[in-house]
């Protein structure tokens, strides 16, 4: 396959194609939304995401997620969900992805509906936002890969620079009709492991498991622009951990994040 022929698709129209439960509406993955051997988690995340967000027609919003990234997704992918608990305000959603080889990532979503409380607290440094890309010069992938679906200045990672904390504007190039907890999902994981900013040479990684808090009660932004923050604080024996969060264009904090990351360098 030429990349004259890998036709860019929404992330709006994959989601549509994943209906209420999400298994009876197998979707094909196009290559254009893959990264390597596998489709870009981003992608995963999102599509798990939509078929639980339908299980129950009355699921408040969503809070938290845990996501396991099992093995490699391609081919046509399909998504299983269960309702694992329902409480009066709360509730757990389980959301499996499969692929031509199996299960390729596992999910647990907790919904849960804003309350008032009378301790709150914010604790959170923010990170040195780089210049609003408003007018600059903006770069994609190449057709093949995900990124081609998304928009940044300059590069997602400059491997001139040793550096173990990345910071990027990062917006999707198609968000009409878009939900925007799903473009959340799917942007908090569109740079590439922090630790790969540490690197002397290309070497294999691969993001093993992800939990991410939505943290606004109201997620917004202005055109697309989510700033990506990833600071990997610990790695050794092969595994590292790094912090991540995410950010709305008037530098309001959205989301925060983990990651544990496998390394083979």
């Amino acid at each position: 396959m030429t990349d004259k022929k890998i036709q860019p698709v929404a992330l709006a129209r994959l989601l549509s194609q994943c209906g209420k439960g999400g298994g009876e509406n197998p979707i094909d993955l196009p290559q254009s939304w893959t990264q390597g051997r596998t489709a870009f988690g981003g992608l995963s995340a999102a599509l798990a995401y939509q078929a639980a967000s339908q299980i129950e027609d009355d699921l408040p919003g969503l809070r938290s997620a845990q996501i396991a990234f099992v093995g490699p997704l391609f081919g046509r992918l399909t998504a299983e969900t269960e309702m694992l608990r329902r409480g009066k305000s709360t509730a757990f959603v389980g959301s499996n992805i499969f692929g031509d080889k199996g299960l390729g990532l596992h999910c647990s979503f907790v919904f849960a509906a804003q309350r008032d409380t009378a301790v709150t607290t914010s604790d959170m440094i923010k990170p040195d936002f780089p210049p609003f890309p408003d007018g600059a010069d903006l770069h994609s992938g190449p057709p093949q890969f995900f990124t081609s679906n998304m928009e940044y200045v300059g590069k997602r990672i400059d491997t001139s620079i040793k550096t173990n904390h990345l910071t990027r504007w990062m917006r999707l190039k198609q968000r009409e009709d878009l939900n925007i907890v799903a473009e959340l999902l799917c942007m908090g994981d569109s740079l590439p492991p922090s630790l790969m900013g540490l690197l002397d040479q290309n070497a294999m990684v691969s993001s093993m498991n992800w939990q991410i808090n939505i943290i606004a009660d109201e997620i917004h932004t202005a055109d697309g622009w989510w700033l990506i923050d990833s600071h990997t604080h610990h790695a050794d024996h092969g595994a590292s951990s790094q912090y991540m969060s995410m950010w709305n264009s008037e530098k309001e904090l959205i989301a925060t994040g983990m990651q544990s990351v496998a390394y083979y360098a």
